[in-house]
């Protein structure tokens, strides 16, 4: 009995002279075992919080983005298709005076037009049949 209680007593003294040499191992280091646990601590804490983090935005946030950037696409390319459609209603719509305008076509004798634009007209097809006897004339003499 006497050996049982002192390998016991023996035990606990090795024990005790081991954490005691740990602490002062630590004082060396200039760290207190609160600090170190919290250090610790704030170490695993900081590996989780990241752990977290990437998993939040691996998984909600492109998620997220993804959705947002479809739905601009989608309404990106709704306002353009409307504005397409719109802009050829109107072009169909108002397409006499475009050409007008632009000196497409010729102003017909019909219709209310003004004197400046039926002189224009005017001018315009005698330009054409003026080009077209100097092209006559240029293949006659370029054929003898």
């Amino acid at each position: 009995m006497i050996v049982i209680i002192t390998l016991f007593y023996l035990s606990l003294a090795t024990i005790t002279v081991m954490v005691g040499w740990k602490l002062m191992k630590l004082r060396a280091l200039k760290l207190s075992l609160i600090e170190g646990i919290e250090k610790e601590f704030h170490n695993k804490l900081y590996k989780k919080m990241h752990e977290l983090w990437n998993i939040f935005r691996d998984k909600y946030l492109l998620r997220a983005r993804i959705f947002f950037l479809a739905v601009f696409y989608a309404v990106a390319h709704w306002m353009l298709r409307t504005t397409l459609i719109a802009g050829q209603k109107i072009q169909a719509r108002h397409r006499k005076w475009f050409d007008m305008v632009k000196g497409k076509g010729v102003v017909g004798e019909k219709g209310r037009s003004s004197f400046f634009l039926k002189d224009v007209a005017e001018y315009k097809k005698s330009l054409v049949e003026a080009t077209k006897v100097v092209e006559k004339e240029e293949t006659v003499l370029e054929k003898k």
